[in-house]
């Protein structure tokens, strides 16, 4: 492989983008089992990095390098593409979303506008996030972690440069890619939703590109065939290995992971033109013409794909229509759009007119977030479209303020757990029931908190099961490891508290614990014996009821309401301006199935234990929202659902009248 001093177009560079963009749409529109395609941003990140530093690099050498130029060059190739799709996603959005997902959508459209989607999205993510799949800008998360990456980069460069010729820039380099990774391990130990989206963690990934563009303008002549041979069917096993084994395996990711789809991609572009895989696979016509419009199908298809499925279009053969689609706009795209814009002369004045244009969009978006500007629809779905998702607030502030002041020390025992800490006291004066647990006693307050002969308190935490001394989260999110404090404090206010004559331990997710594919884990803090979940699950239990039916209250565990296998808008498919099948008729889900075996193991292990105290009841949730053949997200025009577990400001007093005369009668023994 020659080394390239000057700009230079590869062939094979443009069928290695044609593999990431590839894998990304066939991930998104199809195989989301068993198939790791989402590493194709990761390989787009090393390619992104060789052929920029390449360039920075040559310019730099020469002492022709200005800002100023580079970040024009960045406008004219990213704005036309850019602008184009947000534009039409916002217009097509007004006239499909309902109002909380138009809104989100201004938010992430003015994000995108500022190279900031990442942290945009970073900020909302939580267990109540709305899906991704309702989100038709997620996708521009990347793009915000590149641009980031060449706010930084350049400058860097040239001051390196500048100050140490050479040698500077071999130790950025170096430094660099050492200060990123370490970033990103330590954010994989305490947020995993970090180490994805803070650009300083995915930084390595363009540096190890930029990497191999210095040692390719510092070594003089070609590695040896056989050798880009090796590199080339090494890179290439790499790549296939981790759209296969990062799922398989349930690795981690990005962490560690991460070095294979990125090892892979410094490989095959360290491997040259003439290797083996690069000549015979990457440089194939069919691939290269891909890669040429690899940028902005990445751009469309996703906006594509979204407001098809947000629209009743879910099929194998609709998604397949949407690629296609997809393609044909990127096509159209890469031949009409972006050449005017991106070539020919009076740069300056097509950078102002980009500009101008991204800030008019950027603008509009923050409009729609900020005063909640309705979509096209809202007076026609407006009271369904309201239960759904989190618009109306479970509790008010003075209730919150009123249950952290009988537990004042609550917020100190997991500093920075805003969000995941629901706490509040119905009504002023000491309260009779207490709620703890996990975020499914949300779906309870607001109906029981409207029955005057009941002052409730809810004193739960997010993913946390209602046990002493037990941490419950999914294995890779370390956000919440330290729920258990705030459950036992809550624990302990119950059992002492002389008012407070019922406890009702809820917990959403044991049917999540017990499944062997499921990424929940559960560890007793009090127990450490080893021993299978369901094992480790009674022990707790058991632990936790003794404690309390030994302080003299009474226990209430209650059974989920089922888990919707839908997002509970696609309910209100047909209400949309366009629409293909509806998503179910009647909106619910058949009962029996895998979700609901789940369920019934961790509400057999449940019976188990309470056939061991005899004044425990169970009261199952699920019966006021289900008949024979189905349990129902929306009935009666009632929209039952908040998001597919928890139940709406509906669906909670649908299910109060059940636990109520539970708790009033516990209390009239």
């Amino acid at each position: 492989m020659a080394s390239h001093p000057k700009p230079f177009h590869r062939a094979d560079i443009d069928g290695l983008r044609a593999i990431s963009v590839g894998v990304v749409v066939a991930f998104h529109a199809w195989w989301r089992q068993g198939f790791g395609g989402f590493v194709g941003v990761d390989i787009f990140f090393v390619i992104s990095g060789y052929l920029i530093s390449g360039a920075i690099f040559d310019d730099v050498r020469a002492g022709r390098f200005s800002l100023a130029a580079f970040y024009g060059r960045r406008v004219r190739r990213i704005y036309p593409a850019l602008i184009t799709v947000l534009l039409a996603t916002f217009a097509i959005g007004w006239v499909q979303l309902f109002d909380d997902r138009f809104q989100q959508l201004g938010a992430h459209l003015a994000g995108a506008a500022v190279f900031a989607s990442n942290l945009v999205l970073y900020a909302e993510s939580g267990y109540f996030d709305a899906s991704s799949d309702a989100k038709p800008l997620l996708h521009l998360w990347s793009l915000g972690v590149e641009e980031q990456f060449y706010i930084l980069w350049p400058l860097a460069v040239m001051l390196a440069w500048r100050f140490r010729r050479a040698r500077g820039v071999v130790w950025t380099l170096g430094l660099g890619f050492v200060a990123s990774m370490a970033h990103e391990q330590f954010l994989m130990r305490i947020d995993t939703s970090a180490a994805f989206y803070i650009p300083t963690a995915r930084f390595w990934e363009m540096l190890a590109g930029a990497a191999l563009a210095w040692v390719e303008r510092r070594r003089v002549g070609a590695i040896p065939l056989r050798m880009a041979h090796g590199f080339s069917l090494i890179g290439l096993a790499l790549l296939l290995g981790s759209f296969r084994y990062i799922i398989e395996g349930k690795v981690p990711f990005p962490g560690w992971a991460a070095l294979a789809p990125v090892g892979g991609a410094v490989l095959l572009l360290a491997a040259g033109p003439r290797a083996l895989v690069n000549a015979r696979l990457l440089s194939l016509l069919p691939m290269r013409w891909l890669g040429q419009i690899s940028y902005p199908l990445y751009l469309w298809h996703w906006p594509v794909l979204v407001l098809a499925r947000t629209s009743g279009w879910v099929d194998g053969w609709a998604m397949l229509v949407c690629v296609g689609v997809a393609v044909a706009l990127s096509w159209v795209t890469a031949r009409w759009i972006e050449p005017p814009l991106r070539y020919g002369g009076d740069n300056a004045r097509k950078v102002k007119g980009l500009l101008a244009a991204m800030a008019v969009l950027g603008l509009g978006g923050l409009a729609v977030a900020w005063a909640h500007l309705p979509s096209a629809s809202h007076a026609r779905v407006e009271p369904l479209t309201r239960q759904i998702g989190w618009d109306i607030p479970v509790g008010s502030e003075a209730q919150g303020r009123a249950c952290v002041a009988l537990m004042p020390g609550r917020g100190a025992l997991v500093p920075g757990v805003a969000g995941n800490d629901f706490c509040y006291l119905a009504r002023p004066g000491a309260p009779d029931v207490a709620l703890i647990g996990d975020s499914l006693n949300l779906s309870l307050f607001p109906g029981l908190a409207s029955y005057p002969d009941l002052n409730v308190l809810i004193a739960s935490a997010s993913e946390a099961a209602p046990f002493y001394d037990t941490t419950t989260t999914e294995s890779f999110d370390r956000t919440r490891l330290n729920n258990w404090k705030l459950t036992n404090q809550a624990l302990d206010y119950a059992a002492a508290s002389p008012s407070i004559r019922v406890v009702v331990l809820s917990y959403a997710n044991g049917d999540q614990l017990l499944r062997r594919s499921s990424a929940h884990d559960m560890t007793d803090r009090a127990d450490p014996t080893p021993a299978p979940p369901e094992a480790r699950l009674e022990r707790a239990l058991r632990r936790t009821v003794a404690r309390l039916s030994a302080a003299g209250k009474g226990v209430i565990i209650t059974l989920p309401n089922r888990r919707m296998g839908f997002d509970p808008p696609d309910c209100l498919t047909d209400l949309r301006p366009l629409h293909g099948p509806a998503y179910r008729h009647p909106c619910g889900e058949p009962r029996g199935g895998v979700l609901e075996d789940a369920q019934d193991a961790y509400a057999a292990q449940v019976r188990r234990v309470a056939k061991d105290f005899p004044g425990v009841v169970l009261v199952d949730l699920a019966a006021p929202l289900c008949d024979a053949r189905l349990c129902y997200a929306m009935r009666g025009g009632q929209m039952y659902y908040r998001d597919r577990l928890h139940l709406s400001d509906a669906g909670s007093r649908a299910v109060a009248p059940v636990l109520h005369d539970a708790i009033r009668a516990m209390m009239h023994r």
